[in-house]
């Protein structure tokens, strides 16, 4: 088994396995897709870059809640 990588998620040091997709980290964070918004290092990705964008050691993501309100 390959070992873990470190990447940040909202700050925070998290080890994860390599090859992880920002959807599987969605997901293995519990979160909703349809109101979150994603940024990786600095750079906003579109939806449907989730599924083949690989998280990699070092990385840096923020995981936005969109909460829509009046």
């Amino acid at each position: 088994m390959a070992a873990k990588v470190t990447v940040f998620a909202n700050g925070k040091a998290r080890q994860i396995d390599p090859g992880k997709t920002v959807e599987e980290m969605i997901r293995d964070l519990r979160l909703t897709p349809a109101t979150v918004l994603v940024e990786r290092n600095g750079k906003a990705l579109l939806r449907q870059e989730w599924a083949e964008e690989r998280v990699e050691h070092g990385d840096r993501l923020e995981f936005v809640k969109v909460v829509a309100g009046g």
